[in-house]
């Protein structure tokens, strides 16, 4: 018979990479297990574990909870950082806005750390819930292909270089609660997972019923596996048709052949259109299939189009070109402008979810161009940018003077070198995102952004 330890460890081999790993840990019966088979596996492999654990606030017990976890972490002989999620509040949508802030937290840890790779603790169970949960909110195949054993971090762009890694996701719940009965090990009973508020706790007891019922719901995850292949390949021939079609330009722009858009199988347009929107727009969250059929529809019809965060121009020479919405940047009339940036504790900046200021970059002025161009002494450089992108440019300015245009080369030849040295500090995150998006196990980079694929 096949031990959880087993099943853990292939994964962990498989999967977690090189150097030390971060491991999410709440207390609970799923994560303090995975805890202890991994801590079992980093022994075992000379690797060493870094625990993070958030304290959400939401109840009185959160913090006696972490430190139970902090507790357990010195015990086995790892490190261990409390998150604290300071904007907790009951209400609405507390799930949702839980589970968003809990990423974004262990995201944010993770680089201040160095750690690559964090574990995540679901499990079978799990996985036949949230398989559950999309199939009855409306979802279709790709909903049901449910939770990933390796995938991106959902946060952006705090999660930006981060990879999830989810071990247990073979393994059911009473088997990894019974590791634990067999070491000893008390674990923390959280009461909101029983409490029939929340969607998910519905659907586990409906699965319960069905199980009592003669229905094994184990399907469920099953079907999650059978349908992840199918959608690899689906992403795959999204990531070879790019190489048909798409030039991504580094300030922010992409270039699309039409011809060649048209002739793409529907369902993998939309695929590789996902991951598009989602680089060129840098918003946190992706757009539905729904939202993209109008941009679709859009470049079928050679026709100009805004939505999902980005805008399409009118094309010209069979070759449309999709940039970031002006409205989400300067604001409109019934909106205002989001806040762009986001600071992190390591000293880098992201601006828009689109560019990374790395630390140390600060004494430059960082903002959009602007309508003036104000700064800018050698307006060649924008002879390949569109118009309607150009006050959106991400630009560095010294004293008033613009100095480099992030995704662009410019003042090259600045006798200072002050230019290459900013456009140095500035890391494009355009082309990083798309290729996340589509190879999540392997973010490589298929095309140079100065020419045609």
């Amino acid at each position: 018979m096949v031990q959880p330890a087993d099943i853990v460890f292939a994964e962990l081999d498989q999967r977690a990479g090189c150097g030390r790993v971060g491991i999410a840990c709440s207390g609970g019966s799923d994560s303090l297990a995975l805890l202890l088979l991994a801590s079992d596996w980093a022994r075992q492999n000379g690797r060493s574990l870094h625990v993070l654990t958030v304290d959400h606030a939401l109840r009185a017990e959160s913090r006696a909870e972490a430190e139970f976890v902090s507790g357990v972490s010195a015990r086995l002989g790892w490190p261990c950082d409390v998150l604290n999620w300071d904007a907790a509040r009951p209400g609405s949508g507390l799930q949702s806005r839980a589970r968003a802030a809990r990423h974004a937290l262990l995201a944010s840890a993770c680089r201040r750390h160095g750690l690559p790779v964090l574990l995540m603790a679901h499990t079978r169970d799990d996985q036949a819930e949230t398989v559950a949960l999309r199939l009855a909110a409306g979802g279709n195949w790709h909903s049901a292909t449910g939770m990933a054993y390796q995938a991106p971090s959902p946060a952006w762009p705090e999660g930006r270089d981060l990879t999830l890694v989810r071990p247990c996701l073979g393994v059911s719940r009473s088997t990894l609660r019974a590791v634990l009965t067999q070491r000893g090990e008390r674990w923390i009973d959280d009461p909101s997972n029983t409490d029939p508020h929340y969607a998910r706790i519905r659907m586990r007891d409906r699965l319960a019923r069905l199980r009592t019922a003669g229905f094994l719901t184990e399907r469920l995850a099953a079907l999650a596996e059978d349908l992840a292949p199918i959608q690899l390949v689906e992403r795959r021939s999204a990531w070879l048709a790019a190489q048909t079609c798409l030039v991504l330009r580094d300030w922010g722009g992409a270039e699309i052949e039409l011809a060649a858009w048209a002739g793409i199988t529907p369902t993998v347009r939309l695929t590789l259109l996902e991951a598009l929107v989602s680089a060129i727009s840098g918003q946190a969250l992706s757009p539905s299939r729904a939202r993209l059929q109008p941009l679709d529809a859009a470049l079928l019809s050679a026709q100009p189009r805004s939505g999902c965060g980005v805008g399409l121009l009118p094309p010209a020479k069979g070759r449309a070109m999709m940039i970031r919405d002006r409205g989400a940047l300067f604001g409109r009339v019934d909106h205002a402008a989001s806040q762009p940036w986001l600071d992190a504790a390591d000293g880098s900046r992201v601006f828009d979810g689109r560019f990374e200021i790395r630390a140390g970059a600060n004494d430059l002025d960082w903002a959009v161009m602007g309508d003036t161009y104000e700064g800018l002494q050698k307006r060649a450089i924008l002879d390949a940018v569109p118009g309607a992108a150009r006050p959106g440019l991400l630009v560095a300015r010294r004293r008033g003077r613009i100095v480099t245009i992030a995704g662009l080369d410019a003042g090259r030849a600045d006798e200072n070198n002050e230019s290459v040295t900013a456009a140095q500090a500035v890391r494009p995150l355009i082309a990083h995102r798309f290729c996340r998006r589509l190879l999540p196990e392997s973010a490589g980079r298929w095309f140079d952004a100065s020419r045609a694929a």
